[in-house]
């Protein structure tokens, strides 16, 4: 059983800061407990700086305990600096990211790949034609009740009025229903794909050196690296890193494992000016010594589901894949019946459920996987944990170690 862990932990294009973070994990530990019979110590953060933030958590049962170091890699103070940008240059700047990835083909790809991910990546354009359509109708009939000389006076009437709707609309709107966030997520990833991340760049290069620091410390008994969402795409680029500068990595010190969940992988690989992806993704995949699982739900939209991230291919419902192996899981599964149809058609909600403690036993547990006492390999075989603990939260031994 693993008595230390580290867990490394990429958020995804989300600016949640790391108490914010922290009490959310604590609040999936009070679920872990109910769920699994366990006990929990979650410290306050502990060390913090512009790159990383980590707490100590401890959990046990009646027959194991486990150390975990729980170590969040950060960038939200980037993603705020994208959402800080004011209207118009918001507009300018997705549109031409939505351009590119019409003329690129990826959205065509987006939509092969995943129909419910290509609706999701449309849904703020949707929003904004929708918004201006308003604003042209409601101007219509306002300049029909204005008397005016010319038709030429209605017509810039019209336009003036129009704009300022749509100005207004966008403005009460646009953060309320998370239309900017997503539209400054489209701009992220255009810019990201060419090479217009500079500040983010460096930032993985300082990811993958904490990484080749803890393993080669040697301290623990597992390297967890946790990517969620985007967060999925930099975990895999910031471990292609380490690699690089230590092709090694891997076989010496801890077993290092990657778990990446809700993943938005192939939102860059798809695109012609993902190589840098595509190449990491591969390299990663190829590296036999280092233990990678995706988990994949129908229910997430914001994601792309039966789709191998390193093939770029889809993938049958009884394909579980090798380097990544691929689980499907059934959100459904993990939360009480009636908050799941409480929630059902909240996408971020659901997205959001991979980071999050379950009401019941499911092969699927965040808490289990980051802080149990089952090697990684164990807590995410098909059946995960289930049937291996006690109602009193002790660990089969025969059978879970």
């Amino acid at each position: 059983m693993i008595q230390r862990r580290h867990v490394f932990h990429i958020g995804g294009y989300d600016p949640i800061t790391p108490e914010e973070q922290v009490e959310r994990l604590r609040r999936s530990l009070s679920s872990f407990e109910k769920v699994w019979g366990a006990s929990s110590r979650l410290s306050e953060i502990s060390n913090t700086s512009a790159i990383n933030a980590s707490c100590d958590l401890e959990a046990w049962g009646p027959n194991w305990k486990t150390d975990t170091t729980f170590e969040m890699l950060r960038w939200d103070d980037l993603i705020r600096r994208d959402s800080g940008v004011r209207l118009v240059p918001r507009l300018v700047q997705s549109l031409k990211a939505l351009f590119n990835f019409i003329l690129t083909g990826t959205l065509f790809r987006y939509a092969v790949a995943s129909w419910k991910y290509a609706l999701f990546f449309v849904f703020p354009y949707c929003c904004l034609l929708l918004i201006a359509c308003c604003g042209v109708g409601l101007s219509y009939l306002l300049v029909r009740l204005i008397p005016a000389t010319f038709w030429l006076e209605q017509l810039l009437l019209g336009v003036f009025l129009s704009l300022a709707i749509f100005i207004s609309s966008m403005l009460w709107i646009g953060p309320k229903r998370r239309i900017n966030h997503i539209l400054d997520d489209a701009i992220f990833s255009y810019q990201f794909l060419y090479g217009q991340k500079g500040e983010l760049d460096k930032r993985l290069g300082d990811f993958a050196a904490l990484i080749l620091r803890t393993a080669r410390a040697a301290d623990v008994d597992e390297i967890l690296i946790v990517g969620h969402s985007l967060g999925a795409a930099l975990s895999i680029a910031a471990v292609a890193r380490a690699l690089k500068l230590d092709p090694l990595l891997a076989t010496h010190g801890p077993k290092l494992c990657i778990l990446t969940v809700g993943a938005t992988i192939p939102k860059f690989s798809l695109h012609p000016m993902g190589g840098q992806i595509r190449e990491a993704a591969q390299l990663v995949a190829g590296t036999s010594a280092i233990d990678w699982v995706e988990y994949q739900a129908r229910d997430d939209a914001i994601s792309f589901y039966r789709f191998d991230p390193v093939t770029l291919k889809r993938t049958s419902r009884d394909y579980s894949g090798e380097h990544p192996k691929i689980r499907r899981v059934q959100i459904h599964s993990m939360i009480d019946p009636v908050r799941f149809r409480r929630h059902r058609f909240n996408f971020m909600q659901i997205h959001y459920q991979f980071l999050m403690g379950n009401d019941q036993r499911s092969v699927y547990d965040y808490c289990m996987i980051t802080c149990g006492p089952l090697a990684f390999n164990v807590a995410t075989s098909p059946s995960g944990a289930v049937g291996l603990f006690e109602a009193n939260g002790s660990v089969m031994t025969a059978r879970g170690c």
